[in-house]
């Protein structure tokens, strides 16, 4: 028999399932209508998907899935209201799905590079190493007040000695 795998995992899967109806539901609250239901179950499974199948933090996956939602709404919100009621909902679906991605990949990003440079630091105090700076490699070392006045603690980069 060979294993299962792990996205495959029936506790998983009934996992993904809750989180979807969720979903479906906060988005059915959100505005009463199916396409909003929708958008609240894919939502909550693209976090449940983040979280029990790629293993990302759950507070990492949460802000992202949530910022995407709230993108794809906004997008949705304004063609609906640049339309005439109920007048273009295909228009609609479209601007949310297109700002709803949108909105992942540049909170995504984000939420990656804020995750990893707190992993480094992290990292570096466990190793009893400096933390890193955000100097963005030039060691600049402040200096004495000059003689004519100017701020104290000037600093100055390495190449200006």
């Amino acid at each position: 028999m060979t294993p299962r795998p792990p996205h495959a995992d029936p506790r998983r899967l009934a996992l993904i399932a809750a989180a979807m109806l969720v979903g479906a539901i906060i988005g059915w609250a959100v505005d009463r209508s199916a396409a909003w239901a929708t958008i609240g179950a894919v939502v909550a499974l693209g976090i449940a998907v983040m979280i029990l199948i790629f293993g990302i933090r759950a507070l990492v996956a949460a802000p992202v899935g949530i910022g995407a939602g709230i993108g794809a709404y906004l997008g949705g919100t304004i063609v609906g209201v640049l339309c005439e009621p109920a007048g273009c909902p295909a228009f609609e679906a479209i601007a949310a799905t297109t700002t709803g991605v949108g909105a992942l990949v540049g909170i995504g990003l984000v939420v990656a590079l804020a995750t990893r440079s707190f992993d480094e630091y992290q990292e570096a105090i466990n190793r009893g190493a400096p933390p890193p700076t955000s100097s963005c490699g030039v060691d600049e070392k402040p200096q004495p007040p000059s003689d004519r006045g100017e701020g104290e603690g000037d600093v100055v980069p390495p190449e200006a000695e």
